[in-house]
Formats: structure tokens, C-alpha cells, sequence
């Protein structure tokens, strides 16, 4: 049904703002974050997910367990999510030689159901590829995932922290970017702090 747009989940990072790493909290019992996140972008079935890991690397891929994903290690993930993000989809241009573009979603957005990622992959086939990016938006406020498109996959290459990683390339295809509003609260949840588990709690209930 779906061509190949590959998943690339950022779970590398030191979560400094949790107490502990939010990626292993246990939202449901016995489901850590992080095994929520790449469960649905498995489920959405767009294409298969790489999950870049780095921080506490082991604890990641233990939560991970009896999961059909792809690991790509970054060893420099105390440079930031940056480097995530290139080494995912530097794993991306060289593992596959055809896809239609790329997603790509921090690993504590749990939260967003599968069906997000196949409405993505439906516009980007309506537009016919007139837009580079297409974002998510719930209430006017942008979430993920976020969608590249093939064409411009590789300039993510090129991408550093100094001048604040994706955005750059989001603000240079402003005009040529896709603003998708759902009605999916969880393209808009993830955790950054303990404060946000009330926010989680109280859009889901909704």
C-alpha cells in the first residue's frame, strides 16, 4: 500500500531536564516512552524504523526488546540532537538506495498514532511532491512527525547545532512546507520535564 519512508526515531539524548532518563519512563506499566513511539511508527507501517540510540544505550535497546527496528549507534550524542539526526539519516542514504522521503521524530513523542504518519505519507502522494516538508499541527501548534522528502534528505546532512539543527533547513523551505492540522492531540505531547505528564494525562483524556 505505501512506498518506503523510512522512521528515524531520536532516542540518543542525555534528557537533562527529567529526573532520569525520560526515554525509560513507564507511562503504562511495563512500556517505557520510548517503546510506545517506535510500537506506533511500527504500526503506521510506512516503512521501517531506525532508531538512532547513544545515552544509556543498552537500557534503550532493552526496553526496545522483541521489536523489528534497525539500531544505528551515535557515538557523539553528547554533541547534541543534531548528530542524531545525521547519523539516522546518514544510515538512511546508505542502507537504502529508493524512498520517498524521511520522518523523523524525537523518542519520547509516544503519543502519536500510527495513522499520523499515514496521512503524511497520503499528502505527500496528493501534492504530488510540490511540498519539501510536511508538518504536523494539532490546535495550531506544530508537532511530529515531521516529513522530508527525498529531494532534500541529503541537505540534513549539512545541518549543525551552531545553527540550530533542523530548523535551519525548515526555515530555508519555509514557502515550500506543508502545515498539516489533525485532530491527534499527540502529535503535540512529549516529555521534557515531569510537569509535562500532566499535560500528557489531561490532552489524552480529552
Amino acid at each position: 500500500m505505501y512506498n518506503v519512508y523510512p522512521v528515524v526515531v531520536l532516542a540518543a539524548g542525555l534528557s537533562r531536564r527529567f529526573e532520569g532518563n525520560k526515554l525509560l519512563y513507564m507511562y503504562e506499566p511495563g512500556k517505557p516512552v520510548v517503546r510506545m513511539t517506535v510500537e506506533n511508527a511500527l504500526d503506521a507501517g510506512v516503512g521501517p524504523v531506525i532508531v538512532v540510540t547513544g545515552y544509556m544505550r543498552d537500557e534503550v535497546r532493552e526496553a526496545l526488546r522483541g521489536l523489528r527496528y534497525l539500531e544505528v549507534y551515535n557515538s557523539e550524542y553528547h554533541k547534541g540532537m543534531s548528530s542524531s539526526v545525521k547519523t539516522g539519516v546518514g544510515y538512511v542514504i546508505k542502507e537504502f538506495k529508493e524512498y520517498n522521503g524521511v520522518f523523523i521524530t524525537p523518542g519520547d513523542t509516544a503519543w502519536i498514532h500510527p495513522l499520523v504518519y499515514r496521512f503524511l505519507v497520503e499528502k505527500q502522494r496528493e501534492t504530488r511532491g510540490l511540498y519539501k516538508i510536511i508538518v504536523t499541527s494539532h490546535m495550531g501548534r506544530r508537532g511530529h512527525p515531521v516529513l522530508f522528502s527525498a529531494e532534500i534528505v541529503p541537505e540534513i546532512m549539512g545541518i549543525s547545532e551552531e545553527r540550530r539543527g533542523l530548523k535551519e533547513l525548515t526555515r530555508k523551505y519555509s514557502r515550500e512546507t506543508l502545515v498539516l492540522e489533525l485532530m491527534f492531540p499527540g502529535i503535540i505531547l512529549d516529555l521534557d520535564t515531569y510537569n509535562d505528564l500532566n499535560r500528557v494525562k489531561y490532552f489524552m483524556k480529552k
